[in-house]
């Protein structure tokens, strides 16, 4: 195959080519060696921001998991109240919540507390007093003493007991309580330097930069490669937060081959162009032969599918070459599909991180970020709308997943549309099954029209669209105004809240934050105790289980109690039933677990209403009781012990009454008498007669000015001593204070 054509071409443009690639190569190459260094230090500056935020995160969620714990543990806060040395128990459970915040994080080591009040230190697993026994005491005293004990220290040795091998640490000191001013003691937590430098590792694995950090005091805590011998590529950054410094460069070794790449072949490489050149021009006339290569494999294939399709042998190199290109865009095509879906991905990925409040992008990069996922970039304001399915449970078992899915969508579309016409910008995700998450842009242009009260016209409306249109509804909780991006998920966090009134106002209504405040009400207390009273009614097979069944859930809904917090006394019940199982006679005890079984605790725990609690909660009582009934009716023995608690609610102000007194009146063994009074009221004899006896003797000191001997004696305790011991063991206090009490009332 003849190209002169392509020698005469080549012929005609080499001066001009090589003179414009010559001079590009100076200007470019010039250009390329000051850009690279700045480059190279932009670049270890963004790394060296990394690395010191990835250190940063990580202590500052250790420190945050810390006072987390403080403010909330009401058993160390106890501890620390108290002036009195610790029993064992409550050192062991602390130990236990020591070791808690010690493996929730992976590089945090010893943790340990100090109560100044009694010079106690309670570690992971051990009990040390303040007298030399702890390794660790001289570090412990500095601290204490020193005015500010918030921050994190520098890399020090840490033994727990002298004979362990000293480690290489950096501690957290906190004075705890956390709310306090005056601290009584503190929290320390130890973190391996070797763990910092494993995670320093990690992140250096596929960088090999030259890295440095050291302490506040200049104390070296890890060092990666040589350092450089020059510094135009190093970076430095003080942590805020630790005021550890840290330093990346690039390493020695490859800074030397740099060097002598950007500084010392420049005119070698000018030689070395100029001969490329030359060798260009003289190769490509003499040796032609791999684009007449190429062309006659053009050539071959061409002819070869001719042959197939029986066509004439002519063919057209650029139609090949045309073809070929067709076949790269339909690839090109493919690639932005799938980056479109990466698109999705992203933006799924940045809602959650806003909605969690885990946002770590400042301005800039969030607008850069926002154009690319077409969001707004600025705005006035924000809020959450969170859309729930009423009654999923329902809604699951009455549809399939796929239409599940398309209603799902519906509902999805007509809010975007609802939003759309009211002029906002809406982000909406599916964040559970039933749980609809939207970020409601409010823009420049709307400005004050578009308030909360406009929203809840929208909310209403998509609750109205629902109820008309498809065979189930929705409940909107509509969140508080955010004005930054970082401020959407307290939004988030106040329609969840607002949410949970709808355990107590029902389903296919809208929540606005600002009218639904959480106030604690009642006491939750008194509510478990009732529900305790609740079970032993019931197991004594009194009637009057179910007035007190509704007076219990009268006030739980004054109070407005939420639904987890009604499911706790709820499970309560359950709980003290379950125990009361285990003395049952064979044969009631087979009736109670058919009654477990046809009505699971579990599937009335599951509901979303605390109404459809109560009423699961009343028709499987009502079976228990009803199977007490029966069982009593149909056993024998039950007439005996009908009488027997009879006799004993007439005689309990006897001295005398006991098992043998009621064995010689009703002609049975005592241990008889015992087992079927147990059985039959699901209370021992003596528990019963005490309970009965105090309850009088409370009555009396109330409503009478007897004396608390006379009292003693119409109770039936001849000893006034026995009597003011036993009423201080059921009330807590003796009861001249519980006569004084309760002619003035609580203080």
């Amino acid at each position: 195959m003849k190209k002169k054509w392509f020698y005469r071409m080549l012929l005609s443009y080499a001066p001009i080519l090589l003179f414009l690639v010559l001079a590009l190569t100076l200007f470019f190459y010039a250009k390329w060696n000051s850009e690279t260094k700045v480059r190279i230090q932009n670049t270890n500056g963004l790394f060296t921001s990394h690395v010191t935020s990835v250190l940063d995160s990580s202590l500052k969620t250790i420190e945050k998991s810390v006072i987390q714990t403080m403010l909330t543990d009401e058993l160390i806060g106890d501890y620390l109240n108290s002036s009195q040395a610790a029993p064992p128990y409550t050192v062991m459970e602390i130990s236990n919540r020591l070791s808690d915040m010690k493996t929730l994080f992976p590089i945090t080591g010893d943790v340990y507390m100090f109560k100044a009040s009694t010079d106690e230190v309670i570690t992971t697993n051990a009990f040390f007093k303040f007298d030399g026994s702890f390794a660790d005491e001289d570090f412990l005293r500095e601290a204490t003493s020193a005015a500010d004990t918030g921050g994190w220290s520098s890399p020090r040795q840490f033994r727990q007991f002298a004979s362990d091998s000293p480690q290489e640490v950096v501690s957290l000191v906190k004075r705890v309580p956390i709310t306090s001013t005056a601290g009584k003691g503190v929290i320390v937590v130890n973190i391996k330097l070797g763990a910092i430098q494993s995670l320093l590792k990690t992140v250096n694995a596929d960088t090999s930069s030259y890295l440095e950090l050291v302490g506040s005091n200049d104390a070296p805590m890890y060092q990666a490669n040589e350092p450089p011998l020059a510094d135009w590529g190093l970076s430095r950054a003080e942590s805020a937060y630790t005021r550890w410094r840290l330093t990346v460069g690039i390493p020695q070794s490859e800074e030397r081959f740099m060097s002598v790449f950007l500084d010392g072949w420049t005119l070698p490489t000018l030689v070395a162009i100029l001969l490329s050149i030359l060798v260009l021009t003289y190769v490509t006339h003499r040796n032609y032969k791999p684009i007449e290569q190429i062309m006659m494999q053009i050539d071959r294939y061409t002819l070869k599918r001719s042959l197939q399709f029986g066509k004439g042998g002519n063919h057209n190199e650029f139609q090949f070459i045309s073809i070929a290109l067709d076949n790269l865009i339909e690839k090109t095509n493919e690639y932005e599909a799938k980056h479109q879906d990466d698109l999705l991905i992203r933006k799924r990925y940045w809602f959650y991180e806003l909605i969690d409040g885990n946002f770590s992008l400042n301005a800039s990069e969030w607008e850069q970020e926002a154009g690319e996922l077409e969001l707004p970039a600025s705005f006035v304001s924000t809020l959450v709308v969170v859309t729930v399915l009423d009654n999923h449970e329902q809604f699951s078992s009455a549809y399939s997943k796929r239409d599940q899915s398309l209603l799902k969508f519906a509902v999805q579309g007509v809010w975007n549309e609802i939003c759309g016409n009211h002029g906002m910008t809406v982000w909406s995700e599916w964040k559970e099954a039933d749980q609809l998450i939207s970020i409601l842009y409010i823009g420049e242009e709307q400005g004050e029209e578009q308030d909360s009260a406009s929203v809840l016209g929208i909310a209403n409306e998509l609750r109205c669209w629902v109820a008309d249109n498809l065979q189930f509804t929705v409940s909107l909780y509509l969140g508080s105004t955010a004005e930054e991006s970082e401020d959407i998920h307290l939004s988030y966090r106040a329609a969840v809240q607002a949410g949970q009134y709808r355990t107590h106002h029902g389903y296919n209504k809208v929540y606005p934050a600002t009218e639904w405040k959480l106030d604690a009400k009642g006491d939750l207390y008194a509510h478990l105790t009732t529900a305790k009273q609740l079970a032993k009614l019931l197991r004594a097979a009194d009637p009057t289980w179910s007035d007190l069944f509704q007076r219990l859930f009268a006030e739980m809904r004054q109070d407005e109690l939420l639904r987890d917090q009604c499911a706790e006394v709820i499970g309560y019940i359950f709980y003290s039933l379950e125990k009361e199982m285990n003395d049952l006679p064979e044969a009631l005890l087979s009736n109670w677990m058919e009654i477990f079984r046809r009505y699971p605790p579990a599937a009335i725990l599951a509901k979303e209403l605390n109404q459809d609690m109560e009423e699961g909660l009343l028709v499987f009582l009502q079976a228990i009781f009803d199977s007490l009934r029966e069982w009593r009716h149909t056993e024998p023995k039950m007439t005996a012990v009908e009488q027997v608690v009879n006799y004993v609610n007439s005689q309990y102000a006897n001295s005398d009454l006991s098992l043998d007194l009621l064995g010689d009146t009703f002609g049975l063994a005592p241990r008889l008498v015992s087992k079927l009074f147990k059985a039959g009221t699901g209370i021992r004899f003596v528990d019963y007669v005490k309970e009965l006896r105090m309850k009088e003797a409370e009555r009396l000191l109330k409503e009478t000015d007897l004396p608390v001997q006379t009292i003693s004696q119409k109770v039936g305790y001849p000893q006034v001593i026995s009597f003011i011991r036993t009423f201080k063991r059921h009330a807590g206090q003796t009861p001249g204070e519980y006569r004084k009490l309760s002619v003035s009332g609580p203080s």
